[in-house]
């Protein structure tokens, strides 16, 4: 999969991420906070898998199988809905790749990103998961085999 995620959201070009850590400001958090209320329709204070994908469709370029793996991912409490937690963290990563900061993220949030690569929760993340994932971080197949290879202490390449 050598889809390259675009953010075309106009609402997301005005936010931007603390260049140390990687993160929204309390007044940008807000502005997020209020507009996940706007977006939670049904007033549960979380998103299913239908709004989710109508909202990653009208501000991505995703296909419809990579926005469900995204909520799929993201869904890290298993309650098939998408809380504002989890909502904060994929529009900290939207903004991450607008404003071409990808590494960055990762670097400051290298225990969350790897809790979500870790499709299976074996503590470890396999090529397989690193290379179904990638492009959520914009990894083409090429840099996800390269990163893999860099960072595969055990040597097993699984």
């Amino acid at each position: 999969m050598n889809t390259v995620m675009k953010v075309k959201s106009n609402l997301l070009q005005i936010l931007h991420l603390d260049r140390t850590y990687s993160l929204l400001t309390g007044k940008n958090a807000k502005f997020v906070f209020e507009f996940f209320k706007l977006l939670d329709i049904h007033g549960t204070g979380s998103l299913n898998d239908v709004q989710f994908y109508h909202f990653l469709n009208a501000i991505t370029n995703l296909g419809k199988s990579e926005i469900y793996k995204v909520f799929d991912m993201l869904d890290v409490d298993g309650s098939g809905d998408i809380d504002y937690d989890e909502f904060y963290l994929v529009i900290c990563i939207l903004i991450a790749i607008k404003d071409k900061q990808e590494k960055q993220f990762i670097y400051r949030h290298s225990r969350t990103v790897f809790d979500l690569l870790d499709e299976d929760g074996s503590n470890s993340v396999s090529a397989e998961e690193f290379k179904n994932f990638g492009f959520l971080f914009n990894f083409h197949s090429d840099a996800v085999k390269a990163i893999f290879e860099e960072f595969d202490i055990s040597g097993d390449q699984v």
